[in-house]
């Protein structure tokens, strides 16, 4: 395996490497929003390998347009879990209506075919438990919900 930067610069930022087992790369960048909390976006390369430009301007794009993802992801959750597939309960379906989405705490996550998904760590909803709920993108708009209920916390 080659060596694998400590830190990956992107556009002045410096996402620095995770430690994961042989088979996987990651490296995890802490950005404020404009809102101040934090926004945790990794680059995950499997097999572990530095990233390649393609994924480092992806990464820049999703880390300067954070906010944004993160609302349009929202948005997206809240049309879509409306819809019988994903069988939530009736009080959970008025969550979606309410000011406040009931999801927070997204973060991103890129991995090295340049696909990825903004995860939402925390929300009230049964079928974010305990792993919380994803939106995949593709390129930057929101394509599908990836129910994270059954995931395995490898």
């Amino acid at each position: 395996m080659a060596e694998l930067p400590e830190r990956v610069e992107i556009d002045g930022a410096a996402f620095s490497r995770v430690d994961s087992n042989d088979s996987i790369a990651c490296w995890t960048l802490i950005t404020d929003s404009e809102h101040g909390d934090s926004r945790p976006v990794s680059l995950v390369i499997e097999p572990a390998a530095a990233p390649d430009p393609t994924v480092l301007e992806l990464a820049a794009t999703v880390v300067a347009r954070f906010d944004e993802f993160s609302e349009l992801a929202a948005g997206y959750l809240r049309q879509r879990l409306r819809e019988p597939e994903f069988r939530l309960r009736r009080s959970e379906v008025a969550t979606l209506d309410a000011p406040e989405a009931p999801f927070d705490e997204p973060e991103a996550v890129i991995w090295a075919d340049g696909s990825w998904m903004l995860r939402f760590a925390e929300s009230g909803l049964g079928m974010a438990d305990p792993y919380g709920i994803g939106v995949l993108f593709d390129g930057t708009r929101p394509s599908a919900v990836e129910d994270l209920s059954g995931a395995d916390p490898a």
